[in-house]
């Protein structure tokens, strides 16, 4: 065991550099498999850890209004539940009072005369029940019984903000005035979007103002599980005890995950299917430097083996080593990961870091760790193997002659071709099989540095103010009264400003889908005559009134197909709509049919906009017009302008795992390449003595093994780019089919991107396969004159 660690001791001593560099990689691989575990489950889905912070239900029951719970006594419900199986607490039951909202204005600005009616549902706040998670402003004021904290996408929804004053009527329809005093999220609520009404929580002081009437409040209440993974069931249970009749609405938190799940878990994907690539590199990396030191080193295996070692000690000194050089790796790549998850703000949004490295906790974190020494152990088994077989007879200083006339170099030479080029092509024909294994170790971080650069190249895409109006770019709504013709007023200040390609009109409604169990927008923008430029990848634009363009999660919903006809209600008012085309919708989870304003020409539709959707010219910053256009058109005070908001408009974290993964593949790559060079080295080190002795400079022998590795360099990355382009293409569809956007969103790298790549490689390449050459003093020559 001495002599063991001994060799491996001064093994690692003579190949500093390898051994660092896979250490390296090592802890890079496991660094990003454990942060794309912490992004899958916590920051790339941000719900779950406001699920917890928030101590929320994992089932909530809205319970309709009773007799019973007039008497105040809250009537038995919550008795009723405690007792069902796997039900271990139940949180406080809280009144809720149903209300339309009229309107909203600015605090300090005239009385709005809105048109906006939308079913808002105020809880009473009660001491024990979950609260929400304040996002701006205050909560509740015990003096203030007109004060009311809006749940995140109402708020979003009807463009409050703290401060404002809300509208809404009482029982008897007479207009009660409340004031926005903070904004909060509450992780087991449904958005407003897909809930169908908006939610908002007040004193119970409150609640009288609005519904003096108790027999007239409803009751919502929250299960705590023993087993969360029982929802559905328990669902299913509370709905046999309390009675259809009884239980208005209920929701797990299996449906508000599902419903705020959105596509910014590519960050985590993203993480995963490229630490998966980069462990399996790194995998072939440590192949490839523990077969190329084993064939560096065959004459001290098969000494070792003259001396008395068998061949398992000599399979296990370089397994251990490799595993040595692993471990060291693994638990340098875990304690930067959790250094990362608790100092880094969540990517998927918030402020708080991701605390936890995977799902599962402290064994799952084991696996990976496992999983990566598992691959490492298994990748270095193979060469060790061969070096188990070596005879143990030290091989004599063959006398094996440098074959350099084959065909291609008389062929080169005939063309008239450089000869150090020649001679470095002739060695890349020669000895394909030894050299197809570098360029298949070399082509595997080159697709996954593909995936990352693809990746990137589809967030700017979709973000780009100029590119494809995937995204919207900024959206304006009024914030006073419209006057008479105010409309066209706004539209003309609007469109005059240079920033603004274009402005239009628009309004969007609730609309159910056949069947009446499922809800999705009804986006009206643009007219017939001045369409929106929506970005359609199946089909065509719209062109008539009573046509439109659905988004991916739109058709699913509707289990329609681009050409179809399809039935929705809005208002109670079924409309029949032709839906000429797909486009790329990545908002509310693509359940969105857009057509024009003009269609909604039905009793009860919007008969003014409520918004107007502005594009922009090229070149100009989104953020600089939501800033500075309200005082250059005039509008201050008068118009707010937002920009739009989901997962595809906050790029920041995909771009930097896209960075960070880059790097990682850039040092596995850079040991493949350095692998490489030592390898070619050593099989052309007799060779180089004799283009010395025939009178090639140093660095003319050097060019001959730069050309090699520039040829292998060139065709890894031709290879890996082939691949990787289509195998991305679908991955990144295939992502964006399930997050309701649809398939067509990717896009590959630029040929420029190809072309930078390929050519760092091959420099490195070159540079790394020179540089040994150029140390090789220059052969002495003997009494005669000959060279040895």
């Amino acid at each position: 065991m001495r002599a063991l660690l001994r060799w491996i001791r001064a093994d690692l001593r003579s190949h500093r550099l390898h051994a660092l560099l896979i250490v390296l990689a090592t802890g890079g691989t496991a660094a990003a498999l454990l942060l794309a575990g912490s992004l899958l489950g916590a920051a790339a889905d941000p719900w779950q850890r406001e699920f917890r912070a928030a101590g929320s239900p994992d089932v909530r029951i809205d319970l309709r209004p009773s007799a019973a719970a007039a008497g105040g006594s809250d009537e038995p419900s919550a008795e009723l539940l405690a007792r069902e199986p796997g039900v271990v607490a139940v949180s406080p039951p809280q009144h809720t009072a149903e209300t339309t909202l009229v309107g909203r204005r600015p605090d300090g600005a005239p009385t709005a005369g809105g048109t906006d009616r939308t079913t808002l549902v105020l809880r009473a706040d009660t001491p024990g029940a979950a609260r929400p998670l304040l996002r701006s402003g205050a909560w509740l004021d015990p003096a203030d019984v007109h004060g009311i904290v809006l749940e995140q996408s109402a708020a979003d929804a009807v463009w409050a903000h703290p401060g404002d004053r809300l509208t809404v009527l009482d029982s008897h329809g007479a207009p009660v005035e409340l004031r926005v005093l903070g904004i909060a999220d509450s992780p087991d609520q449904l958005p407003s979007q897909a809930a169908g009404y908006d939610l908002g929580w007040t004193l119970p002081a409150t609640l009288d103002l609005v519904q003096p009437d108790p027999a007239a409040r409803g009751l919502t209440l929250g299960l705590h599980l023993a087993h969360p993974s029982d929802a559905a069931y328990t669902a299913q249970r509370v709905v046999s005890v309390l009675g259809p009749e009884r239980v208005s609405r209920i929701t797990t938190w299996l449906d508000a995950r599902a419903a705020r799940q959105q596509d910014n878990r590519l960050a985590g994907l993203l993480l995963g299917l490229s630490g998966l690539a980069a462990l399996l590199a790194a995998a072939l990396a440590v192949a490839g430097t523990a077969g190329a030191r084993i064939k560096a080193r065959t004459g001290d295996i098969a000494l070792l083996k003259a001396i008395g070692f068998t061949a398992a000690q000599v399979a296990w000194m370089f397994i251990t080593e490799q595993l040595l050089l692993a471990v060291t790796g693994v638990l340098l790549g875990a304690g930067g990961a959790a250094i990362a998850a608790r100092a880094v703000p969540a990517p998927g949004g918030g402020t708080d870091a991701l605390h936890q490295l995977v799902p599962g906790g402290t064994a799952a974190t084991g696996a990976v760790m496992a999983a990566a020494l598992v691959a490492i152990g298994a990748a270095a088994a193979l060469p060790a193997l061969r070096a188990a077989r070596v005879a143990p007879v030290p091989p004599t200083d063959g006398t094996r002659p440098p074959a350099m006339a084959a065909r291609p170099v008389r062929l080169g030479l005939v063309r008239r071709l450089p000869p150090t080029l020649v001679l470095g092509l002739g060695g890349v024909l020669r000895r394909r099989s030894g050299l197809a294994g570098s360029a298949v170790r070399l082509t595997v971080p080159v697709v996954a540095a593909t995936l990352a650069l693809s990746t990137w190249s589809t967030l700017d895409a979709v973000t780009r103010p100029d590119g494809g109006v995937t995204v919207p770019s900024v959206t304006a709504r009024r914030t006073t009264p419209a006057p008479s013709g105010g409309d066209a007023q706004l539209t003309g200040a609007l469109a005059a400003d240079p920033a603004v390609r274009g402005v239009y009109p628009g309004s969007e409604i609730q609309a159910l889908a056949p069947g009446q169990s499922a809800t999705l927008t009804l986006r009206a923008v643009g007219t017939t005559d001045a369409p929106y430029p929506f970005s359609v990848v199946e089909g065509r634009a719209i062109r008539a009134t009573d046509e439109a363009v659905a988004g991916q999660g739109a058709l699913d919903l509707l289990g329609a197909r681009v050409g179809q006809w399809v039935r929705i209600t809005t208002g109670g008012t079924p409309r029949i709509l032709h839906i000429v085309g797909r486009d790329l919708e990545p908002e509310h989870g693509g359940r969105v049919l857009s057509t024009g304003f003009d269609t909604l020409d039905r009793p009860g539709d919007p008969t003014g906009p409520d918004f107007w959707q502005l594009a922009l010219c090229p070149g100009h910053d989104p953020a600089e017009v939501q800033r500075d256009l309200p005082t250059r058109a005039g509008l201050t005070g008068q118009v707010e302008l937002r920009l739009p908001t989901g997962p595809v408009t906050r790029p920041g974290a995909l771009r930097a795992s896209v960075v960070g993964l880059l790097l990682l593949l850039a040092l596995i790559g850079l040991v493949d390449l350095l692998t490489m060079a030592a390898a070619g080295f050593h099989e052309r080190r007799r060779d180089i003595g004799l283009l010395r002795a025939i009178g090639l400079t140093p660095g003319q022998s050097a060019v001959v093994l730069a050309v090699r590795g520039t040829a292998i360099a060139l065709a890894a990355v031709a290879v890996g780019s082939a691949v990787g382009i289509p195998l991305v293409r679908r991955l990144i569809d295939r992502q964006g089919h399930l997050g309701g956007i649809g398939a067509g969103i990717a896009r590959a790298p630029s040929a420029w991107t190809f072309l930078a790549m390929a050519a760092t490689c091959a420099t490195v390449a070159a540079v790394l396969c020179a540089l040994p050459v150029l140390r090789v003093p220059p052969p002495t020559r003997g009494p005669d004159g000959a060279g040895r």
